[in-house]
């Protein structure tokens, strides 16, 4: 009989262990898509806020929306685009690579 019983209770025991294993695998497949789903939104937050801010700088080129925080702000990129073209140039002269630039590349992972 006590041979049953340690059978039985092996089995018990092997099963709580496959039951708790294929919960835990479970929950890290559910955690890895939530972290998935996450990184998605963050990426398509981001590039709608990339899109946003063209959109601010079009309406401010065009006339038809004045701020001054944000002509400060638009001025400011316009300043860092002009370094930007500098180094790049600098670079293709002396025949260096230039990586394209990821925000006209639609390349959410840079950001």
């Amino acid at each position: 009989m006590a041979g049953k019983e340690t059978a039985d209770a092996v089995v018990d025991m092997l099963g709580r262990v496959l039951r708790a294993s294929r919960e835990g695998a479970e929950r890290v497949a559910r955690m890895g898509r939530e972290r998935l789903m996450l990184r998605r939104l963050r990426s398509d937050r981001d590039r709608l806020y990339r899109k946003l801010g063209k959109e601010v700088r079009e309406l401010l080129d065009a006339g038809e929306l004045e701020h001054p925080g944000l002509r400060r702000g638009v001025s400011r990129i316009a300043e860092i685009d002009a370094r930007v073209a500098e180094v790049e140039e600098l670079l293709r002269k002396s025949g260096e690579p230039v990586e394209p630039d990821p925000s006209e590349t639609g390349d959410s992972s840079a950001s």
